[in-house]
Order: structure tokens, then sequence, then C-alpha cells
């Protein structure tokens, strides 16, 4: 195997690695909570990452062992591309249950989500695109991407908007400073989640034209796989110093209140 590959792989296979072990660590907690509070957003973001995880596992068992620039075999592959829908589905339902419980556009927007990944899967194995790279002769494919793009797109739209509201508040100091930050970092890790979309179809593209992965976008696709692992895990599980920062911050901006003019 010459070397540029296997830097190429193990540069793929390491960023698919740290993001569903984080994955599968922060599901697998998010699950008992859920059991413990019997709240849906907390069962929903569990299945999500679970479901994530799955996709990861379906896609780079198989991967390790294939890879030589040919397309997986096709069980695997379309059992990735099913555990990946099925988790942007819960993925949207937890943005509708959490920012959007009762907006009727909201309903609309994850119906849409909902079929477009589903008939999306649908042609896609009707062609017999079994991976889901091919973005030229596919047009099922757009429709899978569509479903994949929406709910990271509104994921940051939410966490920016509740962000920014919630700083005014904090200055009036009807906020806590950790739930500001708290949306600060979805918003983020829905900007990185987007981008990631665009970098996997970038080189989806770069396959069908070329036959090859580019190993540029490569780790492009693995920079941005790991690096929304850490917003999710200060959402979630924010260490000592981290919450004194935010919670630092939050006392500076409380001590600048609002001027009447």
């Amino acid at each position: 195997m010459p070397a540029e590959k296997l830097i190429q792989d193990l540069v793929y296979l390491g960023g698919d690695a740290i993001a569903w072990v984080a994955y599968l660590y922060v599901g697998v907690r998010l699950y008992r909570l859920s059991r413990r509070t019997r709240q849906l957003p907390e069962f929903l973001i569990a299945a999500t990452f679970l479901l994530w995880v799955l996709s990861y596992l379906f896609y780079d068992i198989p991967f390790a062992i294939y890879r030589s620039d040919e397309l997986l075999p096709a069980v695997s592959s379309y059992g990735a591309l099913i555990a990946l829908a099925l988790g942007n589905v819960t993925f949207a339902l937890f943005i509708r249950a959490v920012f959007r419980r009762d907006e009727r556009w909201a309903t609309w927007l994850v119906a849409a989500i909902v079929v477009s990944l589903v008939a999306g899967l649908a042609g896609t194995a009707w062609i017999g695109d079994w991976e889901g790279t091919n973005p030229i002769a596919n047009p099922w494919y757009w429709l899978e991407y569509f479903g994949g793009f929406a709910p990271s797109i509104w994921m940051a739209a939410e966490g920016f908007v509740q962000y920014f509201k919630a700083r005014r508040r904090l200055k009036l100091g009807l906020c806590e400073p950790m739930v500001c930050n708290r949306f600060l970092l979805w918003g983020i890790a829905g900007v990185l989640w987007g981008i990631l979309e665009v970098v996997i179809s970038a080189n989806d593209f770069i396959y069908t034209l070329t036959g090859q992965w580019s190993l540029l976008l490569d780790v492009g696709v693995a920079a941005f796989e790991a690096v929304p692992v850490v917003f999710i895990w200060l959402v979630f599980f924010p260490p000592e110093f981290y919450c004194r920062w935010v919670e630092g911050s939050g006392k500076l901006a409380d001590a600048k209140p609002p001027t009447v003019d």
C-alpha cells in the first residue's frame, strides 16, 4: 500500500474513530439520563448520537478491510446510510422538541426532512448507488444531502438566535452564564456539522470524477467530524475550569448593566 494512501486511510479512520467513540460515550450517558428524567429531548439526542455511531461502524469496519478505492459491500454501505438517516431524523425531532415545539413550520420542516431521507434512500437503492457517493449520476443523492444538511443548519440557526437572546437576558441578570454559553456551543456545532456535509459532498464529486478520494478533503472530513465533539462535550460535560471561566465572563457581563438614555 502506498504511503500516501496509508496516511489518507489513517486520517479518515482516525477522525471517524474520535467521533464515534465520543458520540457513543455521550449517547449512552444521555440515554441513562433520559431513563431517569423520562424527558423526550434527552432521549432524542441520545438516539441521534447512538445512530450516528451505528452508521460509523457499518462504514468503518469494512472500510478498514476493503478500502482500495472501490465501493464497500452493499449491505454495509447501505446500512450506514440507513443508520445515518435515522440519526438525522431524531436530530431534527430533537431541535423541534427543544426550540420550536409549538411552531407549525417546524413540524413541516421535520416532515420535509423525513420525506427527503426516505425518498433519497429508496431512490439510491433503486439505481444501485448503495454507498450514496455519486452526486452526478444519482439525483436521489441530493434528497439525502438535504436530509443531513438541513438539521445541521437549523441547529446552527437556533443556537445562535437563542444565544443572542440569552446574552441580552444575561446583562439583565435574567439568564445563567452556562445556559447562554450552551446555546453558543450548539450554534458552533451546527455550523461545523453543516460544513462537514459540504466537505463530504465535495469529496464525493472528486471520487465520482477521478475514482480517487482527495487527501485534503479526507483531512477536512476527519477534522469536521472530530472537532464538533469538543463542543458537544462542553455542552453536556463541561470541566470545572471551563465552568469557572464561563461564570467569570458572565459576572463581567453583569457588571455592565445597560444604560437608559
